[in-house]
């Protein structure tokens, strides 16, 4: 594994890039449905890729949920590209940009499998396990 870069997406290249991780994870290997994974929402939110300057291999895409308040969705990495460290540094890159546009809470809903991952970067849990497309999730957040 070469080195990887992180950033925003800049092109439409990069999105599709975003939306192929996408559909791997999610609709491949997990079977959720691809009206799921892929909605209205996509042309609103922020979309941040990993590539390792040839293919992306992970995403991640934030929607503003208010001036100073955001959703983390769809994150995702192809699976060779997993337990690297790699997920942490999605956060790591996200959280800065974000600082920098002066959000102050991040919220998600993470598949129950990776709650510990979250919690490892500064997430807390909130509230009781929900179904959402068919996976056990819980609601997280942190403050920035």
């Amino acid at each position: 594994m070469g080195k990887l870069n992180y950033k925003l997406v800049a092109s439409d290249i990069e999105l599709g890039g975003a939306f192929e991780v996408r559909r791997r994870v999610f609709v491949e290997e997990q079977g959720i449905s691809e009206g799921l994974v892929f909605d209205d929402c996509d042309s609103e939110a922020l979309h941040m890729v990993v590539d390792d300057g040839e293919k992306v291999v992970g995403a991640a895409r934030v929607l503003f949920l208010a001036a100073n308040q955001v959703k983390l969705e769809r994150m995702a990495l192809l699976e060779p590209f997993r337990r690297k460290r790699i997920g942490r540094k999605i956060i790591s890159f996200l959280d800065e940009e974000l600082r920098n546009r002066q959000v102050q809470l991040v919220v998600l809903h993470a598949q129950s499998g990776v709650v510990a991952f979250y919690k490892s970067c500064g997430f807390d849990e909130l509230g009781l396990p929900f179904w959402e497309a068919g996976i056990k999730h819980i609601k997280m957040q942190k403050r920035l």
